[in-house]
């Protein structure tokens, strides 16, 4: 190629560069730019000689150099390779546009020696592209709000409601241009015996910005009240505006309900025939006792046997009653409320009685009892929901421990509360049993047990929730092969004021 064709060629190929809308920006790996073409004063306000000037770092939006490094690396180590990467780069005016860069690795080629980066400018189009995004997020938002799933509402920190959907005003009872009346305020659908929970909500939700769903009342414009599960987000902090959703809870409510007084009509329908079933045997066998008493050889023997059978039908019918009160229970359970007849007891005295009980009724099991040297230890306590727990702690022992084998109870006092502890010694649980233990309705296999028979799993929830309700604690350590202790706590009262 001739001299004055290499010039033609030079001169072309810098009109091409000079007139392109891409500005092409030669870099050194330190970020130092070497040569900028005419078209980066159209993208970013800088002449070339002032873009030269500047460390491309010096431009670049903080929250998206984090996203370089990475890229940069890839392409130092590989010649030739081509990255791409989009990021807002700082205009001259001080605004922020967004580029995209095609950077190729030169620094091989001997006449370039530099990081060749065409930058072509797209602000415009993410510009369409968030507002888009945007439109696209509002009508999301939209057929949320419209379908009525959920009751919607936002509000600020003052109770004022600046949006709220059909679903809403139907749940509290209002039309909707009532609740968005300036003079109608949230607080309004707060009764006000819950008026504090509501302040700690608030509280909740300012710094965290978020409030976890949980159940709640709101006032209905009857005065009448509704149960709610309710959640919301604080979305515009400067504005303190946050979204509220409610949903109606009022079928499942009353699901529950109809549950509740199912449960308690079927247990007391069962428990009344059990009752008479019971009064029948012990009937029976007083009869048996007094025919025994005519001493004829024959009729002994028929006594003995009669004796038998009706003894083991009225451990059958125990065994039942057992059941219906626990079946009786679980309506109780449901709410995490039993009615109680809170006294002034001596915890001593219960352990005793409720051991010395089941004793009678396994006796031919061995029961160890540890008391502590005081012989009073004073609980405020329904001393026969204590000696239900206990029971149940028992009854379980005895059914996973081998009948050859005896099972301990203690009764321990530290500091200001007293601990009741039953070890057995069965297969123990693992971990995952420990866990799963107070669940209702879970049940460990047994195998070969020789404890009183059935059950429904509903025990140990049962004692949970009583030991609760004295504001005491349960608990069970235990490890496969090394049986379990299942414990629970009661606090100690004071001595009475004189």
């Amino acid at each position: 190629m001739s001299i004055e064709a290499s010039m033609h060629s030079d001169r072309r190929f810098r009109a091409l560069i000079e007139q392109s809308i891409d500005a092409i920006v030669l870099l050194t790996p330190e970020g130092a730019v070497t040569y900028a073409s005419p078209s980066i004063e159209r993208i970013l306000g800088y002449t070339p000689q002032e873009f030269m000037a500047i460390n491309v770092y010096d431009v670049i939006h903080p929250g998206d150099i984090p996203s370089l490094p990475r890229t940069f690396q890839h392409l130092l180590a590989t010649p030739g390779l081509v990255e791409t990467h989009q990021f807002r780069s700082r205009h001259k005016d001080g605004s922020w546009r967004w580029v995209e860069a095609a950077a190729t690795n030169l620094l091989h080629n001997p006449d370039v020696q530099a990081l060749v980066t065409n930058l072509h400018d797209i602000t415009e189009r993410k510009q369409t592209d968030d507002e888009q995004q945007h439109q696209y997020s509002e009508r999301k938002w939209r057929m949320l709000v419209e379908s009525n799933i959920f009751g919607m509402a936002v509000t600020d920190g003052t109770g004022r409601i600046y949006e709220v959907n059909d679903r809403f005003a139907q749940v509290v009872g209002y039309q909707k241009d009532e609740l968005l009346a300036g003079s109608f305020n949230w607080y309004q659908l707060v009764p006000r015996d819950t008026q504090e929970v509501q302040a700690h909500v608030e509280k909740t939700l300012l710094p965290t910005g978020a409030l976890f769903p949980q159940e709640r009342e709101s006032l209905r414009k009857d005065g009448s009240r509704v149960p709610i599960l309710m959640a919301g987000a604080l979305f515009d902090k400067e504005r303190d505006l946050a979204m509220t959703v409610i949903l109606d809870m009022s079928e499942q409510k009353e699901a529950v309900r109809r549950k509740q007084e199912f449960l308690s009509m079927v247990s007391h329908e069962l428990r009344t025939p059990l009752q008479s079933i019971m009064g029948y045997i012990e009937l029976a066998l007083l009869y048996n006792e007094l025919l025994s008493s005519l001493h004829s050889p024959d009729v002994g023997e028929l006594t003995d046997k009669i004796e038998t059978v009706l003894k083991q039908a009225l451990g059958r019918v125990h065994i039942e009653a057992r059941l219906v009160g626990e079946l009786l229970d679980v309506a109780r359970l449901e709410m995490q409320k039993f009615e109680l007849s809170l006294q002034r007891e001596n915890l001593v005295a219960i352990v005793q009685e409720t051991v010395g009980n089941q004793q009678q009724a396994a006796r031919t099991r061995s029961i160890e009892l540890v008391l502590p040297p005081d012989e009073e230890v004073p609980v405020l306590v329904d001393a026969s929901r204590i000696g239900q727990v206990l029971t149940n702690y028992l009854t379980n022992a005895l059914k996973y421990t081998p009948i050859n084998q005896s099972i301990s109870v203690r009764l321990d006092v530290e500091a200001s509360s007293a601990r009741v502890s039953v070890r057995d010694q069965g297969p123990g649980l693992t971990p995952e049993q420990q866990q799963r233990a107070w669940e209702r309705f879970f049940q460990v296999a047994a195998p070969g047990h020789q404890g009183p028979e059935g059950g429904l799993g509903l025990g140990l929830a049962i004692a949970k929730a009583l030991v609760e309700q004295h504001h005491g604690e349960v608990g069970v350590q235990s490890a496969p092969g090394h049986g379990a202790t299942f414990w629970f706590t009661l606090p100690i009262e004071g001595p009475p004021e004189e």
